[in-house]
């Protein structure tokens, strides 16, 4: 995978600065991606802005599924966004103000253009609403989307990360993807997605059509246990490696992780109990740790 731009901008940059744009994206990403939100807030002062506009990208993509009634109006949508990173890639200006922020990030930290385009291409399934045949499935989406994304977040924190710092921001990004799956299950339902694996879901005797009627009862919870168990292997994985600190703000995702895995086995794996998935308050304080001890 090629790199947009092959020429940095000067390192003296002043990263503090932030544009009234971001400003704007900041508040926008409250809304839609409180997680990685919190994840920019508790970053290095230096990385802020660079992350706002990298999750607000993504919290652009994620949401088309949600805003779109028609699977062509989704592809079209994405399509936009594939032509819009060519026009980065080839240094021409653009008139969106997401856009022009992405091409100054992705000049100034050298981002990989394939991944850019995989987490495109991986909304796909999304627009789509395929629901994964297999646990297999759902963590090859779960490493396209949020694994992918914790691995760009790796390229703004540190300079030419390497390969196995790339597999561990992967691992905790994934891990983190799977556990949102699973805790978003009753939000994607009400939009008629089903994203937890078919073939997992046959064998506890988990109907679609009730799971649709948001009535799935106990034949839940062997699922989600399934997926948490997934997501908690590959966060030990992750855990299990050190690296430099500067590298830890890429790695947040992965720390919220591991506390909702905990909520998630506190509450039986039952993602539609009361209050499952309110935000907890203690987020932000849980990401300023692991910034302090360097460690997720």
């Amino acid at each position: 995978m090629e790199p947009i731009v092959e020429n940095p901008a000067p390192a003296n940059r002043d990263s503090f600065a932030i544009t009234e744009y971001q400003v704007r994206a900041l508040g926008d990403l409250q809304r839609a991606d409180r997680d990685r939100y919190l994840c920019a807030l508790a970053a290095p002062a230096a990385l802020r802005a660079d992350l706002v506009t990298l999750y607000a990208f993504n919290a652009e993509l994620a949401g088309i599924a949600d805003k779109v009634s028609e699977t062509m109006l989704g592809l079209i949508r994405l399509q936009w966004w594939r032509d819009a990173l060519a026009d980065v890639a080839a240094g021409r200006g653009h008139r969106h103000h997401l856009v022009q922020d992405l091409a100054e990030l992705a000049a100034r930290h050298q981002l990989t253009l394939g991944l850019l385009n995989s987490l495109i291409d991986a909304r796909e399934r999304d627009v789509e609403a395929r629901q994964p045949a297999d646990l297999a499935e759902l963590e090859t989406y779960a490493a396209a989307t949020a694994g992918t994304l914790c691995e760009l977040a790796l390229e703004i924190c540190v300079r030419q990360p390497k390969a196995e710092w790339r597999a561990v921001a992967r691992l905790a990004g994934t891990a983190y993807g799977l556990v949102g799956i699973a805790r978003a299950t009753p939000y994607l339902v009400r939009h008629r997605r089903i994203m937890l694996p078919a073939q997992e879901m046959s064998a506890a005797g988990l109907s679609p059509d009730l799971l649709l009627e948001m009535k799935p009862g106990p034949a839940i919870r062997p699922v989600l246990e399934q997926v948490s168990g997934r997501a908690a292997g590959l966060l030990a994985a992750a855990r299990k490696q050190r690296l430099p600190r500067q590298a830890i703000a890429a790695l947040f995702p992965g720390r919220l992780a591991a506390a909702q895995l905990e909520r998630l086995r506190r509450d039986g794996y039952d993602p539609f109990a009361a209050g499952s998935s309110a935000p907890s308050g203690l987020n932000i304080w849980r990401l300023i740790s692991a910034r302090c001890l360097g460690h997720i």
